[in-house]
């Protein structure tokens, strides 16, 4: 399902007034680790970054080699490199690896 910028502003806003993740996804019924994914989302790239996407992203292959390597020589985590790069899912990047053939670095 997908959810308003509106929605997701008034679901961080709540949160953010101190109210738990637990609390607020039972007030908006949703699930707690969204409302998380939205909070995180929200303090690493600002509205930008929960806005809805429009339509399935695009990358070059040139923003795919730079994220995977920047993965790579920091030692991020799928996630901080899905919010670094504001990218809606860590599951891309773990399909992105995979495609370019970089997963034998993660050994």
């Amino acid at each position: 399902m997908r959810y308003t910028l509106d929605f997701k502003i008034e679901v961080i806003a709540y949160y953010r007034q101190g109210h738990t993740g637990l609390a607020t996804s039972e007030k908006f019924k949703v699930d707690s680790k969204l409302v998380q994914k939205w909070v995180k989302q929200y303090q690493s790239g600002g509205i930008d970054a929960i806005k809805p996407k429009s339509s399935k992203a695009h990358y070059s292959r040139e923003f795919k080699h730079h994220v995977i390597t920047t993965m790579l020589e920091q030692g991020l985590s799928q996630s901080e490199v899905a919010l670094t790069f504001n990218i809606s899912s860590p599951a891309l990047i773990v399909i992105g690896t995979k495609r370019i053939g970089f997963m034998a670095c993660l050994d």
